[in-house]
């Protein structure tokens, strides 16, 4: 295996890592640099893997605990943590499971702690749709005037699991449904969570804003229609396309981004009905922050 080296994505941030193979096993070292990229870059590349589940699983746990969301009807087999996405097999033919993830919003805002990775692992890829959209929210944050950056420092937010309250904030046209909520599943779902409207970065202190899309119920000591103005206008403000990298994926593509930094959005796709637009996908969510970086700590970049 070659030495792990880094290239930029197409777009105003993110990485591809090269001289990595997952499936191989990665040792300490190696991880300790991922993670250190991954706060760097809040997104990294992994291309041409090939994985098998308990790879997969491996690499995740000595990231971080896996989260375990309830949705079990579309977990992987022998796997509670790891869920199919995209648009082959079983739920995933229904279009609210489909394209349930077609709306901005950030994994994990209302856990108890927000510092989370998202990681979906590509094994099948469709010719056209389904590219997962990601903002920068640090980028965000500081072009905003003084004034709006002022307004939002001190104030706080209240999140909830994306579908279990109605949002401030709203839904624009062409964000899709949520995928159904059971109550088995409501039952395990975190409480409501209380986080800055912007929080400074666990690791690198460098402060963004958090989840303003997708998961506020509240904004504290703000009445609703003056709360639902702001967090809709600081939104579309975060994802605009200066701040945007779109991924198309192809088979083989390991994805995984930081979410207290970046919002995310599935661009929506359409049903199985040929061999060229097969979509599916295999998620799983590491909470807390890069076990690596956790362990050992690390030097704030700024």
């Amino acid at each position: 295996m070659s030495e792990l080296s880094l290239t930029p994505l197409p777009g105003p941030f993110g990485a591809q890592v090269h001289g990595v193979d997952v499936d191989r096993g990665v040792d300490r070292d190696v991880l300790r640099a991922l993670a250190l990229a991954f706060v760097e870059h809040k997104v990294l590349l992994l291309r041409d893997q090939d994985l098998s589940p308990d790879a997969y699983a491996a690499f995740a746990r000595a990231w971080g605990t896996p989260r375990v969301d309830g949705f079990a009807e579309r977990n992987v087999p022998g796997f509670d943590f790891m869920s199919t996405v995209g648009n082959v097999g079983g739920v995933n033919e229904q279009e609210v499971y489909r394209n349930g993830a077609s709306f901005w919003h950030t994994d994990c805002a209302a856990e108890a702690d927000p510092d989370a990775t998202t990681m979906l692992y590509c094994l099948q890829a469709p010719e056209e749709g389904g590219e997962t959209l990601i903002a920068d929210m640090q980028a965000a944050y500081e072009a905003l005037d003084e004034e709006t950056r002022r307004r939002i420092d001190p104030l706080v937010a209240v999140h909830r699991y994306s579908g279990t309250g109605e949002i401030v904030g709203g839904r624009e046209e062409w964000e899709h449904p949520l995928q159904p909520v059971t109550e088995e599943t409501a039952e395990t779902l975190p409480p409501p969570a209380r986080r800055p409207l912007a929080r400074a970065h666990s690791v690198t202190g460098r402060k963004g804003l958090y989840s303003p899309a997708g998961s506020i119920v509240a904004v504290e000591g703000m009445e609703r229609e003056e709360a639902h103005h702001l967090v809709r206008r600081l939104k579309l403000h975060a994802i605009l396309p200066e701040f945007r990298y779109a991924h198309r994926y192809r088979p083989g593509d390991l994805l995984m981004w930081d979410n207290t930094a970046t919002l995310h959005f599935a661009r929506p796709i359409g049903p199985c009905d040929d061999g060229r637009n097969r979509r599916l996908l295999h998620r799983i969510v590491p909470l807390g922050l890069p076990r690596p970086l956790d362990e050992r700590g690390s030097e704030p970049s700024g």
